[in-house]
């Protein structure tokens, strides 16, 4: 009897078991169907793709405004509901250009248009760069955004932008660039305002053959005449060119101006131009406002000749950004009394319009892959022709044809190889306002 009863226990456990068991496989295959549910419709993906130089004198610069950049997407992660964002750094520099490299600008570019999930570009930090890959992410209609890329000729024709600028920038005929620092028009006229308001009877211009460099010349140039300051020498110098001692010996000046890229070309440039002329005073324009033309132990400009340097920054008074974008100028740029990244407040803003735009387009056309056309053609409707709210740099509003409202500018000095805030500079009448762009295609 007992017998009996202990197999009926053993059965009734194995069939408990066994129902257990059965359970236990059904529910797994019901889990199993659902991650297979969700793996069979993954988040669409948004890149944002950011390119600047890593390698040469403009590497600390690059890795504050990049930290920016990243900042700003990952403050506004939030917004990205339905979507993820993949952000992906690129570096556009190589030891032997020491610096941005034509050939890898390019590619950084070609890579960046030929992923269909890009949507916005943050590059390049210099203006040649800029020109390299514009008209290549132009043809895939991908919105370009940067905060320190000057030059007069990627926006608006006229003096100072070169044969064929702005348009053969644009060979889709539709604007993709939208910048958020002022064309080199107005700083220009900064500068040549300051020479003449600190009393510079006569002025050499010296450039270093860059887009950038020769462009911002002419453009100071015709504003020194404009203002009655006698200018004695125009010209590129390069000291790896023959002819180049006999070309500084012919600098004969009260105030030299220097417009070109930082690195030791221009710190010797700058020195000989300066040691021919041992009372004149020196300006040099925004793209020198680097730790690596400032910091003579780092290969920058002597400290006896650093005091008579005087730069001209496209940044406004530190005082003048909101509360959060003080801390922004403050944490990345290094502070108004030790200045390593001057736009980094505008990188920032740059980094925050990607983000908002395409939460925008999301909403419009969910990212599918049979509107990639569709969606980048939105991202440009929203960043340009409009205007915009920056936590880091407060209202502002970038134009049709890619500019924007900004007229800040500074007055920058060295001091114990830092860069030190000075004072706000005013933004002069132009002596002949810039080419209007007439209705820019959209």
């Amino acid at each position: 009897m007992v017998g009996l009863r202990w197999a009926a226990c053993v059965r009734w456990r194995y069939q408990v078991r066994a129902a257990v068991i059965a359970v236990v496989a059904i529910s797994s295959l019901a889990i199993g169907c659902g991650d297979a549910k969700k793996q069979a419709a993954p988040l669409p993906v948004v890149t944002i793709w950011s390119s600047m130089p890593y390698k040469g004198p403009q590497r600390e610069q690059s890795i504050r405004y990049e930290r920016a950049v990243r900042g700003a997407l990952y403050d506004l992660r939030g917004l990205a509901k339905g979507y993820r964002v993949r952000y992906v750094r690129l570096d556009d520099s190589s030891v032997a250009a020491n610096g941005w490299d034509p050939a890898i600008a390019a590619a950084n570019a070609r890579k960046a248009s030929l992923s269909a999930s890009t949507l916005a570009y943050l590059g390049e930090a210099d203006s040649g760069a800029t020109a390299v890959a514009l008209p290549i992410l132009n043809q895939s209609l991908i919105l370009q955004l940067t905060a320190s890329s000057t030059a007069e000729g990627l926006t608006r024709p006229g003096l100072g932008a070169g044969p064929g600028a702005p348009y053969q920038y644009y060979p889709s005929g539709v604007r993709t660039l939208a910048r958020m620092v002022p064309h080199d028009a107005l700083q220009g006229a900064v500068i040549a305002s300051v020479a003449r308001n600190e009393r510079c009877k006569s002025l050499a211009i010296i450039d270093d053959g860059s887009i950038y460099g020769a462009g911002l010349a002419a453009i100071v140039a015709d504003e020194s005449a404009f203002r009655r300051v006698k200018v004695t020498f125009t010209g590129t110098l390069d000291p790896a060119v023959d002819g180049y001692a006999e070309s500084v010996r012919k600098i004969r000046a009260g105030c030299i101006v220097y417009s070109g890229d930082p690195g030791a070309s221009a710190v010797k440039v700058i020195t000989d131009a300066a040691r021919r002329n041992r009372r004149s005073r020196v300006y040099g324009s925004d793209a020198l406002v680097d730790p690596a033309f400032a910091d003579h132990a780092k290969g920058g400009i002597g400290p006896r000749l650093a005091r008579r340097v005087e730069l001209v920054a496209t940044m406004r008074d530190p005082s003048g950004y909101p509360p959060f974008g003080r801390r922004v100028f403050d944490s990345v740029a290094g502070g108004s009394n030790d200045l390593r990244a001057p736009n980094a407040a505008a990188w920032y803003a740059a980094g925050e319009l990607a983000a908002r735009c395409a939460n925008q387009v999301f909403a419009k056309t969910g990212f599918k892959p049979s509107l990639v056309n569709q969606s980048r053609r939105d991202m440009l409707t929203c960043a340009l022709g409009r205007g915009h709210r920056s936590a880091s740099i407060g209202d502002y509003r970038v134009h049709a044809d890619g500019d924007w409202n900004g007229r800040s500018y500074s007055a920058v000095r060295i001091k114990s190889g830092k860069l030190v805030f000075m004072r706000k500079l005013r933004t002069p009448k132009l002596a002949a306002e810039p080419t209007p762009v007439v209705n820019p295609t959209r």
